[in-house]
Order: C-alpha cells, then sequence, then structure tokens
C-alpha cells in the first residue's frame, strides 16, 4: 500500500535533513543499517550446523513440524478458502477442503492408485478423460503437477473438469529436493512464476489467472536442508524474493 502524500513528503524531507546535519561516520553507519546486513568476507562464511553433506532432514521437514512449503501452501488456500464450495476435488485425501472449504455439497479425491481407500475417482490427469466434464466447483490441487510429464495435457484436464465460473487452486514447487520415496521416480519439473503464467494463461485466458510467487533465499536454504516452521524465523519467510520461488501457486478460473 502506497503511503499517503504528506508522509512521503515528510520522509524525504527527513532524508534531507540528515544529509545536511549528520556526521559522515553517523551517515554511513544509517545508511548501512537501512541497506541491511554486509555479507560476510570471503573466507569467513560461517556455516555451522549447515556444513553438511545430508540435509537436516531428507522428508522435506515433516519429522521435524510443519515444512516450510506448507506454510505457503495453507496461506494460500485460506487466503482463498470462499473459493472451496459446492462440489470440489483434492488430490490424495480431502484434509485441505475440510480444513479450508465451507458450503461444501460433495466432496471427490483423485488418486493414481486404487488403493487408496479415500479415492472416489482413479487415474492419471495427463491421460485425460479421468474427470468428468464441467462438474467441479472448485479444484484443489497442491503439490501434484510436478509428477505428469504432460504437464499441458494435465491443465487442460483441470480446466475441462470445471463448470462455468468454477475455480482451480493449484500449487507447485519452485526451490525444492526431490522426494526420495516413491513418488521420486515420477518427480518431472519444478516452475517458476513465468513458466506458470504462459502454462495456465494459454489455458483458461490471461484475464482469468493470478500466479504468486513465495519464498526467499533465507526460506529456500532451510527448505533445502529440511528444516520445520518451528525452528525458524518465521517473520523472515514473509518476504517475497522473485529469484527464489520457494512454491508457486495458481488461482485460474474458468469463464463462462
Amino acid at each position: 500500500m502506497r503511503a499517503p502524500a504528506p508522509l512521503v513528503s515528510i520522509a524525504r524531507g527527513g532524508k534531507r535533513l540528515a544529509k545536511r546535519v549528520l556526521p559522515s561516520p553517523v551517515k554511513d553507519r544509517l545508511a548501512a543499517l537501512l541497506r541491511g546486513p554486509k555479507p560476510p568476507p570471503v573466507g569467513r562464511v560461517n556455516m555451522g550446523d549447515l556444513a553438511r553433506l545430508d540435509p537436516v532432514s531428507s522428508v522435506f521437514g515433516f519429522d521435524r513440524g510443519l515444512p516450510i512449503d506448507r506454510l505457503y501452501i495453507e496461506d494460500f488456500l485460506a487466503a482463498h478458502s470462499g473459493d472451496i464450495r459446492g462440489r470440489v476435488l483434492e488430490v490424495g485425501d480431502d484434509s485441505y477442503c475440510r480444513r479450508f472449504g465451507a458450503g461444501i455439497t460433495r466432496q471427490d479425491v483423485l488418486h493414481v492408485s486404487p488403493d487408496n481407500p479415500k479415492a472416489t475417482i482413479v487415474g492419471d490427469l495427463s491421460h485425460g478423460g479421468i474427470l468428468p466434464e464441467a462438474a467441479f466447483d472448485c479444484l484443489v490441487i497442491t503439490q501434484t503437477l510436478q509428477y505428469l510429464f504432460d504437464m499441458p495435457r494435465a491443465v487442460s484436464e483441470l480446466r475441462r473438469s470445471l463448470a462455468p465460473g468454477g475455480v482451480l487452486l493449484l500449487t507447485v514447487p519452485g526451490v525444492s529436493s526431490v522426494d526420495r520415496g516413491e513418488w521420486g521416480s515420477s518427480w518431472y519439473w519444478s516452475l517458476t512464476a513465468q513458466s506458470a503464467t504462459r502454462l495456465f494463461e494459454n489455458e483458461f485466458g490471461a484475464g482469468n489467472v493470478e500466479i504468486g510467487a513465495h519464498g526467499n533465499v533465507y526460506a529456500a536454504t532451510c527448505f533445502l536442508q529440511g528444516l520445520a516452521v518451528e525452528e525458524v524465523d518465521r517473520s523472515w519467510l514473509r518476504k517475497v524474493d522473485p529469484a527464489y520461488p520457494l512454491i508457486v501457486t495458481v488461482r485460474a478460473r474458468k469463464g463462462g
């Protein structure tokens, strides 16, 4: 939010006054504080507990608390909780829909394996024809698209399954390690805000897509090491640096 014009004038006037009346060493110190801490000299970086070849956690931090990427995912779903209504679909289980949704009239769960007892629809999104056409008011698709090699076809299938006016809430990894478990062999992609924009605007149209990038170098470093939200500075996670997109979020609406 832009500051009111009087406050901007006061701030500018304060800077001019400081330049005139403060001694040079004080001005230099003040400028350094405003810029933030200087990087340590070459050879003086202290890696501490991060000086290791294996991460602190090899399972994204699930064994230590809430993984850092989940904080961004949950914030995104909470911000758009009003979209999670009517007939909805989630991948794997219905935990996010139950937590953030309101006014859900029918819940479906998509999974690639029939062994999942919660699945009401079984299949691979990238094969097409898996989901009923124009059926869903909301799709909650978190951390799934990276497993689908034919990503454009999967996005087309998602749009086809939405009712007119329906909303897709989707997240994909940006800066991330690759799953070491059963899904690692099919982890194909990470996205940037730029690639997500092209991918979804091609299918939904530019006016129907909102893309967000979340994270910074601190968040990315902590996440790659597998640290949990509970053991890092949460306020530092909130700063957004587009060069380090830990999570990319997509809200896409089907016109109609």
